[in-house]
């Protein structure tokens, strides 16, 4: 046993992923915006971006070429660096604001949760974790089950990307000891997460009752109660868990884990702590933990918290600097950080504004409550999956909300719709960052998202179309 691996922390898992492959997911990621930028200031725009694209290209390979190194033009991140920088001479973004994204509190707080997911390993908490489920490795629905339900509860109390963080060690943890495909456990569990986020009034869904103001603002005549979010994401939540449980997971991969190189401690190097400090490590991991899922009791934010339990473990001694720094997975952080340009330039560019009127002109004077829930639903379902979740209900609510009101319908059900819409964040790997963050652990491309997520996520539009505004009627 003294050979057994046991896996670290998901930072360190690296499969057959390519950098090709992760700017590839950047670029789509960034055309809405280009194609924005074209659409509201001429075929100008979209002329700089292509020069500066091939500037960019052909600087990087005149630079290897005289520098005699290895050509690395087809990896795509000079086109990456193109796009970007289009973006800022178009005056879309500004160079801090299209860089922003490296200091932005959600990036912070995935370095500083890899290096604490790194901490957990060094802990019995994951053998203990295994030998509860060990006993359905031969189950694969209750594997699955189990493990939507996990993240399911993580992501209701905190958010899909502070679920991500903790779970994805966990999980292939689980799977490497076990046996299983990691890729059947990642994906399932991680939208299962984002399903469940907002349904109530903790960690993200701390921010419900700021949108039911704005409802009410607007001139709503009946206020969303405290806990209507979370009765009217039951059903949505309990079709996910199933279609997962017993559809979804057939639909994904089934890479074996030997074809992951993972930089994994053996048993005994793990076990070179003394047992003071394999508790000490416990109790900065649960605490950071706890801290975090009680953001706003104590009032300090996740991020400022996850950075002092990464801090306490290396302080400690339970990590050395080497392994800490080694556990954040760099082309995650660039990949997330990237993306996060998408949401602000849609919504600089007016693309968003764009996309709202032209629903409105849609609905045209239709008093159909089904029709009105379809338009309202699918729209910013749509762009979710290009664009944050945030960005998404800062355009659409107080567009659903007017709009309700002119038409003379009560918006709640409308309201609730683009908050569960914005969640349904399933089908691409720009859709959320806790996507983003399951790339390369599972091993997944932007077909498997949409061969799993697609009948999901079509399930779940009928049966919001139909359950709102019986919930909440639109007369």
């Amino acid at each position: 046993m003294e050979d057994r691996l046991i896996v670290t922390a998901s930072p360190h898992i690296r499969d057959t992923s390519t950098t090709r492959g992760l700017m590839g997911n950047v670029v789509i990621a960034l055309l809405p915006a280009v194609l924005a930028a074209g659409l509201i200031f001429g075929v100008q725009a979209l002329v700089l971006v292509a020069v500066t694209t091939l500037a960019c290209v052909a600087f990087e390979y005149i630079y290897e070429k005289l520098l005699k190194k290895p050509n690395t033009v087809g990896d795509l991140s000079a086109v990456v660096t193109g796009i970007i920088l289009a973006l800022i001479l178009t005056g879309i973004k500004t160079p801090a604001e299209a860089f922003g994204g490296f200091i932005n509190t959600n990036v912070v707080m995935f370095v500083a949760m890899f290096v604490i997911g790194a901490g957990l390993t060094k802990t019995p908490l994951i053998d203990k974790a295994q030998s509860l489920v060990i006993r359905y490795k031969d189950n694969m629905r209750m594997l699955i089950f189990l493990s939507c339900v996990a993240g399911a509860f993580l992501g209701a109390i905190t958010s899909a990307t502070a679920t991500a963080a903790i779970m994805i060690p966990l999980l292939v943890g689980i799977a490497n000891d076990i046996g299983v495909s990691r890729s059947k456990l990642l994906y399932p569990s991680m939208a299962c997460a984002n399903i469940a986020t907002q349904m109530t009034f903790l960690g993200q869904g701390a921010s419900n009752m700021a949108w039911n103001d704005v409802m009410m603002q607007a001139g709503a005549p009946t206020p969303l109660r405290i806990w209507d979010f979370t009765i009217a994401r039951i059903p949505m939540l309990t079709i996910a868990i199933l279609y997962m449980t017993f559809v979804g997971y057939k639909l994904m991969p089934d890479i074996p884990n030997e074809q992951f190189s993972d930089a994994a401690h053996t048993a005994s190097e793990s076990e070179k702590l003394s047992p003071f400090k394999r508790k000490l490590a416990v109790l900065i991991v649960l605490v950071s933990i706890a801290m975090m899922l009680l953001e706003n009791v104590i009032g300090v934010k996740m991020y400022l918290t996850s950075c002092i339990g990464a801090a306490a473990l290396v302080l400690t001694g339970v990590l050395t600097e080497k392994e800490a720094l080694n556990s954040i997975h760099q082309p995650t952080i660039f990949l997330f950080a990237g993306v996060l340009a998408l949401s602000d330039a849609i919504q600089t560019t007016g693309a968003g504004d764009v996309v709202a009127d032209w629903m409105i002109r849609l609905l045209g004077d239709t008093t159909n409550p089904y029709i009105i829930m379809l338009v309202f639903f699918l729209v910013p379902f749509i762009l979710t999956q290009v664009m944050s979740n945030l960005a998404t209900l800062t355009i659409f609510i107080p567009l659903v909300t007017s709009a309700c009101i002119r038409m003379g319908v009560d918006p709640r059900a409308a309201v609730v719709g683009v908050i569960t819409a914005s969640c349904v964040s399933i089908m691409t790997p720009m859709a959320a960052p806790c996507q983003i963050m399951i790339i390369e652990p599972g091993g997944y491309t932007l077909k498997d998202y949409l061969k799993c997520g697609t009948p999901l996520a079509l399930i779940l539009i009928v049966v919001s179309v139909f359950f709102l505004p019986t919930l909440y009627p639109f007369a």
